[in-house]
């Protein structure tokens, strides 16, 4: 049984992971290249969890299961903090753009 949480858990990092990158590759600044590169490392450091996982099967120790369990914790945080910087673009482009007209049509007044 633990053998399969652990794997799914793998599996769903790796799975939040690859959409990052897929939602991410329109951006080409250079923080959102090391965000892409450091997503594909944890992508293949996940692979590699969820095939040791199945391998030990009901032979894992606990303390890997707690790292497993703080490697899915902390992708769960770079999804969150990707979310929130998305959404963050999007709030200041809609606001700069509402400055830049409000300034056109308030100039002629």
């Amino acid at each position: 049984m633990m053998v399969i949480i652990n794997v799914s858990a793998m599996v769903l990092a790796a799975l939040i992971l690859f959409l990052m990158l897929m939602r991410t590759r329109c951006h080409d600044s250079v923080g959102w290249w090391l965000f892409r590169v450091l997503a594909c490392y944890a992508l293949v450091c996940f692979v590699y969890l969820a095939y040791d996982t199945s391998i030990l099967g009901d032979r894992l120790p606990v303390r890997y299961m707690f790292i497993r369990g703080g490697c899915l914790a902390l992708v769960a945080a770079m999804y969150l903090s990707w979310h929130l910087l998305v959404k963050q673009a999007k709030e200041t482009k809609a606001q700069s753009f509402n400055t830049r007209l409000n300034h056109i049509f308030n100039k002629d007044s």
